[in-house]
């Protein structure tokens, strides 16, 4: 869809509605976006402009976004000079895609300011532009010098509207709609969901993919050695037939590479030992047995060593499913968060600590009325399996994927065959399955929590598996509270 000189001409007349509000509050959840919430006597709005090259718009929105709990200098300098002041018009330069949002308030001495809010959606060359009344520029979200191009946006200087996009159109022939706002959110609502978080996730999918991918060549090479380690015994037949043929070896093949020696391990057949000249047949032999119990020193460790470097694999990949499934900017914050604790991910550096509100688990309701819980990320996993949980609660995970922990609350009632089949259903669907799969289910006190093991990571011995097969309108017939589908 293209949001050009004919779009913009029809909203900025519907949006004529906020001429004489005041602004209340300004924030900018992404580095391309400003959400205005003016206020009226009578009514509220949120204004959003967005100059995302794929996304460039305005209009009016009914959804809140979230936000990011530190403000950029940017929007710090908008609710300075604009909290609080009067929109007095909204204009479109000619049929350009370029829309002027003036602003009359006063200074922090009670003088009047103006200020024009300038929104350029022009392609890669999009900005928005705060201009002073003697037409200077005070700030831009994107500041551009004269290396970049023609035309530079940098504070101090004279504003200069970018050259005409071409032909004006037509007036007469622009279409009509019932609200344009109202379209422009429907259209971008989806698009804008996935887009903030594919670029929020990014980085962290990609930090987890290539930890996990590090810890399985690990692994693999540990279990390289571990064969090799496996393989031990001859090193300690060697050593014993030198040290049971050493007076003869001692008289006539002292100074030799090797030894021909008969071994009476395998009907004497005859064997050759290599040797180091410099040693002696006795010494020849130690170093055989130093080389045995160094390999059986190893295959003592690189069993556990191979076992925590495939637990640290298998914890990523539940790190990069659960973040394939967030939905919301808090989800992919707690992820990393929770990688900032185990130590995959340095911790960002803010002059004060920032205060997260605790994600609620996802919640479905059963129609036989049983709650279903979903963990959002492992720690999460961990606090619904061994704190949440009590009594005959059930426990769900599917079978040989990445997931989520879904706990059936039964508060001591035993639930019916439809409920567990539900919360099977649910687990499934909250894995990287995301579909049929096989999945165990046991009481939660029969979980146990491996000493050391990350977070998420649990055993259990006793159990029962079913297939599940959801589909997608499958869990969203289950009805419950504002987590139902997963949004914060």
């Amino acid at each position: 869809m293209l949001f050009n000189g004919i779009f913009i001409h029809h909203l900025c007349n519907e949006l004529q509605c906020l001429a004489g509000t005041r602004v209340d509050k300004i924030h900018q959840p992404t580095k391309d976006e400003l959400v205005l919430h003016l206020r009226s006597r009578s009514a509220s709005y949120r204004l959003l402009l967005c100059i995302n090259q794929s996304r460039a718009r305005a209009g009016l929105i009914t959804r809140s976004i979230e936000n990011p709990p530190q403000p950029t200098m940017f929007c710090m300098l908008l609710r300075k000079h604009l909290t609080g002041a009067k929109l007095m018009q909204l204009s479109q330069l000619g049929l350009e895609r370029i829309l002027h949002l003036d602003f009359v308030g006063s200074s922090e001495i009670g003088e009047p300011t103006r200020f024009t809010l300038c929104a350029e959606f022009i392609g890669r060359h999009a900005n928005l532009i705060v201009i002073k009344e003697d037409g200077t520029i005070l700030d831009a979200i994107k500041r551009v010098d004269y290396s970049q191009g023609k035309r530079a946006v940098l504070p101090g200087i004279l504003y200069e509207p970018p050259p005409p996009g071409g032909k004006a159109p037509d007036p007469s022939k622009l279409p009509e709609c019932e609200s344009y706002s109202c379209f422009l959110e429907n259209y971008y609502d989806e698009k804008d969901r996935l887009e903030r978080g594919r670029q929020r996730r990014a980085e962290l999918l990609k930090l987890c993919e290539t930890r996990a991918a590090r810890a399985r060549r690990k692994a693999q090479a540990q279990k390289a050695e571990l064969a090799q380690a496996q393989d031990r015994d001859h090193l300690r037949v060697l050593g014993e037939l030198i040290l049971a043929n050493r007076a003869q070896l001692e008289q006539e093949a002292r100074g030799a590479s090797a030894y021909r020696l008969e071994n009476y391990y395998d009907e004497n057949k005859p064997i050759t030992i290599q040797a180091d000249p410099a040693l002696g047949p006795a010494q020849n032999a130690q170093r055989y047995f130093k080389r045995y119990r160094k390999a059986k020193t190893a295959a003592e460790l690189l069993s556990g060593l191979i076992g925590k470097a495939e637990a640290e694999a298998n914890y990523l990949d539940s790190v990069a499913d659960l973040l394939l499934r967030a939905e919301s900017s808090a989800e992919i914050d707690a992820l990393r968060a929770e990688l900032e604790v185990q130590g995959y991910v340095k911790p960002k550096i803010t002059k004060k600590a920032i205060k997260r509100k605790p994600l609620k688990p996802i919640e479905y309701i059963s129609p036989e009325g049983f709650r279903i819980l979903v963990g959002r990320n492992n720690l999460q996993n961990d606090q619904l399996s061994f704190k949440t949980a009590k009594g005959g609660d059930l426990w769900f995970h599917a079978k040989d994927y990445p997931g989520s922990h879904v706990i059936l609350i039964t508060e001591g009632k035993t639930p019916g065959e439809r409920s567990i089949e539900e919360a099977a259903m649910i687990a499934a669907w909250h894995s990287k399955a995301r579909g049929r799969a096989a999945v165990d289910y046991t009481p939660a006190k029969a979980l146990k929590k491996p000493a050391g093991a990350a977070p998420g990571q649990v055993i259990y011995h006793t159990y029962q598996s079913m297939i599940a097969s959801p589909a997608k309108e499958d869990i969203e017939k289950l009805s419950g509270g504002e987590e139902t589908h997963g949004r914060s």
